[in-house]
């Protein structure tokens, strides 16, 4: 469930974060690559330091796609104490965090209570009520999180449902953009961004810039939201 949630989100230009861990945070990042997509594994450990070792080529992958981070110093090793310290950074990277699966005192509901203090999005994938690995995402859904049973759930939640047909008329203009739109559309996520800081991350004049912008927004790729921001259609 965790890699098909992170295969069709990919697909619908998301990126996805995980810790790179066994498990459900392989088949994260797993998800997300089979999508082409683009993913983000935050280390417990130095970013020099391969663990699990049997990721080490998975780690290479996510590389050449997205970045491996950590706030730890290269030769810091996997010490059981990192790991819920780096997931409040696995949270706050993200706009909501998915609970597929974690026991009631899991390093998974760690990361869902950081996400709540930091304004996130909470979600949670219902499971078998005998399975105690299912108690965690169960308690989420009884305290309001939202139940996920599909990437839709997750897109309706956000605000940036798309439908099909959305898509594949979005994939064409994307493929038919000039340098400096296409710079512009590497600049722009889900959050808000101002016009001003726009013009000074592209490092185009402003005339461009807003051009730019105007010819992306009438094409879909772009929406403006209050406050002179800009955000990316999925």
């Amino acid at each position: 469930m965790a890699e098909r949630l992170a295969r069709d989100l990919a697909s619908r230009r998301l990126t996805i974060v995980s810790g790179g861990a066994r498990g459900i945070d392989s088949a994260a990042h797993k998800g997300a690559l089979a999508a082409e997509g683009r993913t983000i594994a935050v280390l417990g450990c130095g970013i020099d330091q391969v663990y699990p070792p049997e990721n080490a080529r998975l780690f290479d992958r996510i590389a050449e796609s997205g970045a491996i981070i950590s706030e730890f110093p290269p030769g810091a090793g996997p010490d059981a104490w990192r790991f819920p310290a780096r997931n409040r950074l696995i949270s706050g990277l993200s706009l909501g965090v998915i609970v597929a699966e974690g026991a009631e005192d899991s390093g998974a509901l760690i990361t869902a209570q950081y996400a709540a203090d930091q304004g996130r999005e909470v979600f949670a994938v219902p499971g078998n009520v005998d399975n105690a690995r299912t108690r965690g995402p169960h308690r989420l859904i009884k305290d309001g999180a939202k139940l996920v049973e599909s990437a839709s759930d997750v897109l309706e939640e956000l605000g940036v449902a798309i439908e099909p047909q959305q898509m594949q008329q979005l994939a064409m203009a994307l493929d038919d953009l000039s340098p400096g739109e296409a710079k512009l559309i590497e600049l722009l996520s889900l959050q808000p961004k101002q016009v001003d800081q726009i013009i000074d991350e592209s490092g185009l004049q402003p005339s461009q810039v807003i051009g730019s912008l105007t010819i992306l927004e009438m094409r879909g790729v772009v929406r403006r939201v209050p406050g002179n921001a800009y955000v990316r259609a999925i």
